[in-house]
């Protein structure tokens, strides 16, 4: 552990943008080039946009050696919704560090600063990958929920739901649509209208196709998703798939596999808590590791009493 390695708060608009995404290119740029997605998808554009949501600006905790970030990892804050209660949530996120840097105990406390630069009753939660996860086992965080993943091959006649609309803009209407939802779900994202804007219109890179459900007149379902290319595959991932009732649910997952027609893909893929209605779950010995939410509970230092979570792919910032 070198002298200078003092860990940095910075929000987003003092972060080095630039040199953020280089070190996000450099770390993870081979799992990119391997499945045949080019490098801008880690652009600063990207992060740029990432780190400025609705809720208010992001943030990053840094170390530098010589001027040059060495090691990082960033947060954007969220509303979450579960029943009538909206806490305050932080998303950890793209925690990096450069070859030289390893092995000195650096994300561990770049992740205790960072969430101790939080609000003490803010919730904060990640989607660790196989070399953070430890970090998050030995501080006060607990494993909310093990994350599978949902494939359907795009087989058979495709079926559109009737009252089914592509939208283009998200309102009040869909405020309230996302009130009911919390009513329906467990603890996640609060999926307002300004949340669904910024995540899936306004995102640099990627371009979503959004869906709402009525029935008589009313909002009864919602579902987005996004068609990418890997590997030589083509696959329509299903970001969100929102329903008051199992008839909508079922109604918006078959029209996932319509549109995966539509869209050329060989897959319609969901990584969620639930499962996607007529999809199987692929076993996790063809997975490269275990998806997981580890979760701590606002306002305490105590891994907190289990809280029932519901993902949606659209909660990571992969897809």
């Amino acid at each position: 552990l070198a002298v200078s390695d003092e860990v940095r708060i910075v929000d987003v608009d003092e972060l080095d943008v630039e040199q953020h995404a280089a070190m996000q290119q450099h770390v993870f740029g081979h799992l990119l080039e391997e499945n045949g997605i080019p490098l801008e998808r880690m652009s600063a554009e990207v992060f740029a946009w990432k780190l400025s949501p609705p809720e208010g600006p992001g943030r990053a905790a840094i170390v530098q050696r010589g001027g040059r970030m060495v090691a990082t990892c960033s947060a954007y804050p969220l509303r979450l919704a579960q029943g009538d209660t909206r806490p305050l949530g932080w998303h950890l996120c793209d925690a990096a560090t450069y070859e030289e840097a390893r092995g000195a105990g650096l994300f561990g406390r770049i992740m205790i600063a960072l969430r101790e630069s939080m609000p003490n009753d803010a919730w904060t939660f990640a989607f660790p990958n196989d070399q953070s996860l430890g970090a998050f086992n030995r501080t006060d965080y607990h494993r909310a929920v093990e994350i599978p993943l949902w494939f359907r091959p795009v087989i058979g006649k495709g079926w559109r739901a009737e009252g089914l609309t592509e939208i283009h803009a998200f309102g009040p209407e869909h405020d309230a649509f996302a009130d009911r939802v919390a009513h329906v779900y467990g603890m996640g994202p609060w999926r307002s209208a300004a949340y669904l804007t910024w995540r899936y219109l306004e995102n640099p890179w990627f371009d979503y196709r959004c869906f709402e459900l009525a029935r008589e007149g009313e909002l009864v379902g919602m579902l987005i998703v996004n068609r990418m290319e890997a590997r030589g595959r083509v696959s329509l991932w299903v970001m969100e798939l929102l329903a008051l009732d199992s008839t909508a649910e079922r109604q918006l997952a078959r029209t996932a596999r319509w549109l995966g027609k539509e869209e050329g893909c060989d897959v319609v893929l969901s990584m969620a808590s639930r499962k996607l209605p007529g999809a199987f779950r692929l076993p996790g010995c063809f997975l490269p590791k275990k998806h997981v939410l580890m979760v701590r509970s606002g306002g305490t230092s105590e891994p907190a009493p289990p809280v029932e979570w519901t993902v949606q792919t659209g909660d990571w910032d992969t897809f």
